[in-house]
């Protein structure tokens, strides 16, 4: 919509100009001249749509200002995070890096008790032999000590008596000749018939 002027009408005044805030007077039209009208035109520039552009257009740099000082305040935040942060991220790569170290000796350590184990049923196996190889011994024994009780504590040996010729080769040998002579028999056997 545009706004129309309507012509001003003098009603006996004359209508004065006001520059610099000083009134002066306007001229007036001569009789024989067609009169301009003296409007006084306050039209708008700008139509409503192109008002509203600008609007638009202003609440979007607006907000993209906005936001550019948003983001670069974030960027800065997270600039000192990990500035705060960085002897942090050092001391958990080496935390990393000693559980990763430790995680290895366990493994090996659980290498070694796995081996320990094997060794240790081996050994229970020869141990459950060696057991039944004591047993048996402790039955021989057993008997062993069974038949060692039943033996009188003293066993008294059989005297030996020489008598005849093999006594007095014997007195001689003993009196110091020094020679010594295997004893003569006489034996009769059944089988020869004598």
């Amino acid at each position: 919509m545009t706004e129309r002027a309507l012509p001003q009408v003098g009603i006996g005044v004359r209508p004065r100009h006001v520059v610099d805030g000083t009134p002066r007077p306007v001229a007036v039209p001569r009789p024989g001249t067609a009169a301009r009208p003296a409007v006084a035109r306050k039209e708008a520039i700008l139509t409503t749509p192109a008002r509203a552009g600008m609007l638009f257009g202003a609440s979007a740099a607006i907000y993209a200002v906005t936001l550019a000082g948003i983001s670069g305040l974030q960027a800065q935040s997270e600039a000192d995070v990990a500035a705060a942060r960085a002897p942090y991220v050092s001391v958990v790569a080496e935390a990393r890096a000693a559980n990763d170290a430790l995680e290895t000796r366990l493994a090996g350590a659980d290498a070694q008790l796995r081996a320990l184990v094997a060794d240790y049923g081996m050994v229970g196996e020869d141990v459950t032999a060696y057991q039944t190889r004591l047993d048996s011994l402790a039955v021989l024994v057993a008997e062993v000590q069974g038949s060692a009780s039943a033996l009188p504590a003293r066993i008294k040996l059989p005297s030996v008596s020489m008598a005849g010729a093999i006594a007095g080769r014997n007195s001689g040998a003993s009196s110091g000749s020094g020679r010594t002579s295997a004893p003569r028999t006489t034996t009769r056997t059944k089988a020869s018939g004598r």
